[in-house]
């Protein structure tokens, strides 16, 4: 009777419809009357659903049934499967009546693309030949599933109820998952572009709905990965000589996010004497005891490498090397010119600065 009583409210149940919007991670809406809610007492009480729950924990659908939570009414299988995996926002999916699952796997913008099962795959879900979805887990051949208003439980394929059938394809998610924030170095940022130092680094990301595989890091150009963790956090570090790097960052197996970082620079760029006289020596410097120099992690200056001088209309005139230490050069100004010019500064990290200079008869 047990058995009867079970198969019963698995495979017949009565549920009222409910009125919310629910849609795909996609974005997709699923069909409202293909969504329900189980009543509170029927066809199942709280008595009968203890009782069934006690059967599987007890292998009277097979020795590899486990228990992982309790009896709910909030959600079935469908529900947990296909809207996340994690339970999500508890909703039950009629699948056989109304295509329920079927905005998930098919049609404008399905959130799941079918793939092939190799039996130690994790987070895949499986549609079964009667009515019933499963996730798979990295324990070799083991499946968890919610059984309709019963409890979540884990099992090997086929020691499933009775009418489940077996499973018939497998699916793995193809959606990102909504950033909700992101933290570098504990502060908030924003947009995908953002200024920061060569060294150590730390960034916290935050997302919506559950990324079932991910997130994976990777490291771009100048920017080696230091520990790729899936809690979110992740640590890494510009090591040059390019003045920017960053973080590709992958859900599901395919790039989703990249944020770039760009090395500041502190070097400052002095000229003296400003104003000039015509025909003067003037002196470049990137050392002053009033501005910071650009010290790498390493404690190399960043030098200048190159020195321009333009007018006001951006052209070059004369371009300068400057001396072998590189942080300090002169600049001979030819007796002709008069007015204000721009001298341009290049340093070796690919940054620019310019100051004005005023050549005064």
């Amino acid at each position: 009777m047990k058995h009867f009583l079970a198969y019963t409210f698995l495979i017949g149940f009565l549920a009222t419809k409910t009125n919310g919007q629910v849609n795909t991670p996609n974005g997709v809406q699923v069909p409202p009357a293909a969504l329900f809610a189980y009543l509170d007492a029927w066809p199942n009480t709280n008595a009968q659903l203890q009782s069934f729950q006690n059967d599987i924990q007890n292998g009277f659908y097979g020795a590899s049934c486990v228990v992982l939570n309790d009896y709910t009414r909030q959600y079935n299988c469908h529900g947990y499967a296909w809207h996340v995996s994690t339970g999500g926002n508890k909703i039950g999916i009629d699948q056989v009546t109304h295509g329920g699952v079927t905005p998930y796997v098919s049609g404008v913008n399905p959130s799941y693309t079918q793939t092939i099962y190799n039996g130690t795959q994790g987070k895949l879900r499986v549609r079964y030949s009667g009515d019933h979805s499963a996730v798979t887990t990295y324990d070799a051949g083991k499946y968890i599933s919610k059984w309709g208003a019963g409890p979540l439980v884990k099992h090997n394929a086929n020691d499933v109820m009775p009418g489940y059938g077996v499973p018939s394809s497998y699916w793995t998610c193809k959606y990102a998952p909504p950033l909700t924030s992101v933290y570098l170095d504990g502060k908030l940022i924003s947009g995908s572009f953002q200024n920061t130092t060569w060294g150590a680094h730390n960034m916290q990301i935050f997302w919506g709905l559950d990324p079932d595989t991910g997130p994976t890091f990777s490291s771009t150009a100048a920017s080696t990965i230091i520990n790729n963790q899936s809690s979110g956090t992740v640590n890494f570090t510009f090591n040059g000589p390019s003045n920017n790097g960053g973080l590709s960052i992958a859900f599901c197996g395919a790039p989703r996010y990249s944020f770039t970082f760009f090395k500041s620079s502190s070097a400052k760029m002095q000229i003296y004497p400003n104003p000039v006289q015509d025909d003067e020596t003037i002196t470049v410097s990137s050392e002053s005891e009033v501005d910071v120099q650009a010290v790498n992690l390493d404690n190399k200056v960043n030098r200048i490498i190159k020195i321009s001088l333009l007018d006001d209309r951006q052209r070059v005139l004369y371009n300068y090397l400057p001396n072998a230490e590189g942080n300090l050069t002169t600049v001979k100004l030819s007796a002709v010119l008069k007015g204000t010019y721009l001298l341009k500064a290049t340093f070796e990290d690919g940054t620019v600065q310019t100051k004005r200079v005023v050549v005064e008869k």
